[in-house]
């Protein structure tokens, strides 16, 4: 009687170890996204001759006092499988540079580009400003305050 009880249990344990050897590899990248990223979102879409897909916005953040933000544009390419790639990642550095967090954020998407107006807040004294960027290629886009 403990005989088929242990085989039972062992049998258990062994399916569940061999589930958890053979992990999801999407859960797993997830697990894996950096604590400061604390904001994705996607934002309309994008097209070239070989390939198309959609523009991911990422809002890191970093240090204590005072908190920062970093802004990364990214083009997520779709395969012919229906799987989807980071084709490009840019940095939009000039951001960082500035030491300042991102308090909420709007985009627009059309042929020319991906469009991002940022509303901002300077953690030092409070002051929030406006700023866009327009992304026009990896290579091409504009950042600076906001025109309106």
């Amino acid at each position: 009687m403990y005989r088929k009880y242990a085989l039972i249990t062992g049998f258990s344990v062994g399916v569940g170890l061999a589930g958890s050897a053979f992990a999801d590899d999407l859960a797993e990248s997830v697990r894996a996204i950096p604590g400061s990223v604390e904001d994705v979102r996607v934002s309309g879409t994008w097209e070239d001759a070989d390939r198309n897909g959609v523009y991911r916005v990422v809002i890191a953040r970093t240090g204590l006092e005072p908190v920062t933000a970093r802004l990364f544009v990214q083009w997520v390419a779709y395969e012919a499988d229906g799987s989807a790639v980071i084709d490009q990642s840019v940095e939009i550095t000039e951001l960082a540079d500035l030491g300042l967090d991102v308090v909420d954020y709007e985009t627009e998407s059309d042929a020319d580009g991906l469009s991002v107006f940022l509303q901002t807040v300077d953690p030092s004294d409070g002051f929030d400003e406006t700023f866009e960027l327009h992304m026009f290629s990896p290579t091409e886009y504009i950042f600076g305050p906001a025109t309106n």
